[in-house]
């Protein structure tokens, strides 16, 4: 039996690989930086003002490292939720708060306490489509601006692929489908909803399970840590404690 991972090949998928699992990966959503980053460059101007940021996404802390030409004059807190995140504005020299524990926004914000954000000031740089947990969360207790950087579409497919694909669940050969994000699950629905009955879920995390569920998957895993190597080994596990 194949899994199927709605996302590129990348360390994920060479785990379940490396573990004797068939693997096929399938981009049904991509993301772009927006045409006009006019906004994050007039917050950028005056990101002194802000005591810190957020980013739960590593393609937003990539648009902002993209435009932030500026290394010094922050010294607010900038506040990252996963790995992938993380791992992209330390690599432009920003030093980051992070707690390995936070798997979600409303994770992230609980591990550092309400005095860490009280009576302050915050920018949320985000997606078109991002959750909005951080403003619903803090907005009685700090004032969170928000800076749409970037959006996410469906990914262009030749419809003999999706056919292929379609068939291999059908009869059985794809039997389990992996999903990063409640934007792959809102995409899959689209495109092979009325086949949801003959396929497991695997996801990462509780947000992207209870789309998946919404959707009316049925959902047999879910990775309690956000990075993707976690999410590959907890699932290996997984299949093997069931077959």
């Amino acid at each position: 039996m194949a899994i199927l991972v709605i996302r590129s090949d990348d360390i994920f998928s060479s785990t379940l690989r490396e573990a004797g699992y068939d693997v096929v990966n399938l981009e049904l959503i991509e993301t772009s930086p927006l045409k006009d980053l006019s906004n994050l460059r007039e917050k950028i101007s005056r990101i002194a003002e802000y005591d810190g940021l957020f980013f739960t996404s590593p393609v937003a802390a990539k648009v902002f490292v993209s435009v932030r030409k500026e290394k010094n004059g922050f010294h607010g807190n900038i506040y990252a939720l996963g790995v992938r995140a993380r791992n992209v504005l330390e690599s432009a020299g920003i030093n980051v708060r992070f707690h390995p524990d936070a798997n979600t926004a409303e994770e992230m914000l609980s591990k550092f306490g309400n005095e860490e954000f009280a009576g302050k000031r915050f920018l949320f740089v985000r997606g078109v489509k991002s959750l909005k947990t951080i403003p619903d969360l803090l907005g009685a207790q700090a004032s969170i601006d928000e800076v749409v950087v970037y959006d996410t579409t469906p990914a262009n497919i030749a419809g003999e692929r999706i056919e292929d694909i379609r068939t291999n669940i059908s009869i059985g050969k794809i039997d389990r489908v992996c999903f990063f994000s409640p934007s792959a699950v809102e995409r899959f629905a689209e495109v092979f909803g009325d086949i949801a009955g003959k396929i497991r879920i695997a996801a990462i995390g509780s947000t992207t399970a209870q789309a998946a569920k919404q959707a009316g998957f049925d959902v047999d895993f879910i990775s309690p840590r956000s990075g993707a190597d976690d999410f590959a080994r907890g699932l290996i596990e997984h299949i093997k404690n069931i077959d």
